[in-house]
C-alpha cells in the first residue's frame, strides 16, 4: 500500500521539486500552496498528487487540507514542512509587522501544520516530520540576520521535538540546505526602510551570494525522499556540501572564541 506525504509550499522551490520527486517514487502526495493557481500544471497529469489550498498562517486551511488528504488517501505517514520565504534587510530597517510576519510563516506556521498532522501519528504511533531548515540556522549573514534568526529557531523546535516524539515511534528530520537555484531571492521580501549605512552590509552579502556554491536541487530532494520513511532516519541531514563546510568553518571559529575567552568564563563560576 502506498504511503502518503504532505508537502507545504509546493508552488515552487523544494517543495514542487519533492513533489515529483516523492510522485515518482509512488508516493501519494498532497502538494499544498497558499494559491493552487501556482500549481505546476504536470501536477494534474499525475494521478497520486492531490493539490490543495494550505495557507500556513491559516488555520482553518490547515485543518482543511488535511482533512483532504486523509479523505483522498488516508493516514499521513509523513509532513514536509518546506513553506517559507526570506526577509531581507539590516535589523534596523524591519519594520515590527515585517519582523512578526517572518516568524509567523517561518516558525508558527510550521508549528501549526505539525500540530494538525501529529494527533494521527501518535494514534498510530508511527511517521515522519521532515523541516527544511538552513544552514543560515546555524550561521547567520549581514542583512538576512531576521530570516537566520527564523530557521535557527525551525532548528531548535525540530531538535527538541524529535526528543518529544522518539518515544512515540514518530521520527524527526531537519533538512538544511545551504542554498539552490529556485528564485528563493525573487520571492524575498524587501525591508521597510532604508538607511544609506548599512550599503556596505549589503556589498558584503552581494558578495557572499555571487561566490556561493549552489546546491543540486534535484540530488537535494532526492536524498531528502531516500530517507523519508526509514526506520532509522538522521535527525540533521545536511544537502550540499558547500554549505556543510561553511558551518564547520563557523563552529571552530565559536570554539575558538569561546577558548579566548574562558578565563572570563571561569571566573563566573
Amino acid at each position: 500500500m502506498s504511503k502518503t506525504v504532505l508537502i507545504t509550499g509546493a508552488s515552487t522551490g523544494m517543495g514542487e521539486a519533492l513533489t515529483f520527486e516523492y510522485a515518482a517514487r509512488g508516493w501519494n502526495v498532497a502538494a499544498t500552496m497558499r494559491d493552487t493557481a501556482k500549481a505546476n500544471p504536470a501536477f494534474a497529469g499525475l494521478g497520486n498528487v492531490l493539490v490543495t489550498r494550505l495557507d500556513v498562517t491559516d488555520t482553518a486551511s490547515i485543518e482543511q487540507a488535511v482533512k483532504a488528504t486523509t479523505a483522498r488517501f488516508g493516514a499521513v505517514d509523513a509532513l514536509v514542512n518546506a513553506a517559507g520565504y526570506g526577509q531581507v534587510g539590516a535589523v534596523e530597517e524591519i519594520s515590527p509587522d515585517q519582523l512578526r510576519d517572518q516568524l509567523e510563516t517561518n516558525v508558527v506556521g510550521l508549528v501549526q501544520v505539525i500540530q494538525a498532522v501529529l494527533p494521527h501519528m501518535r494514534e498510530r504511533r508511527s511517521g515522519h516530520i521532515l523541516n527544511i531548515g538552513s544552514m543560515g540556522g546555524h550561521v547567520s549573514l549581514p542583512t538576512m540576520a531576521v530570516y537566520c534568526a527564523s530557521k535557527s529557531a525551525v532548528q531548535n523546535l525540530t531538535e527538541g521535538l524529535a526528543l518529544e516524539l522518539a518515544p512515540l515511534g514518530i521520527h524527526v528530520t531537519l533538512v538544511e540546505p545551504a542554498g539552490f537555484d529556485t528564485g528563493f531571492e525573487g520571492n524575498a521580501k524587501l525591508p521597510a526602510t532604508s538607511i544609506p549605512d548599512y550599503a556596505p552590509a549589503y556589498a558584503t552579502m552581494a558578495e557572499f551570494s555571487e561566490q556561493a556554491v549552489r546546491g543540486n536541487l534535484v540530488r537535494s530532494m532526492a536524498a531528502v525522499a531516500d530517507v523519508t520513511g526509514t526506520d532509522a532516519p538522521p535527525l540533521h541531514l545536511a544537502v550540499a556540501t558547500a554549505g556543510l563546510e561553511m558551518v564547520r568553518g563557523r563552529f571552530a571559529e565559536l570554539m575558538d572564541e569561546y577558548a579566548r575567552w574562558e578565563q572570563v568564563t571561569a571566573g563566573t563560576d
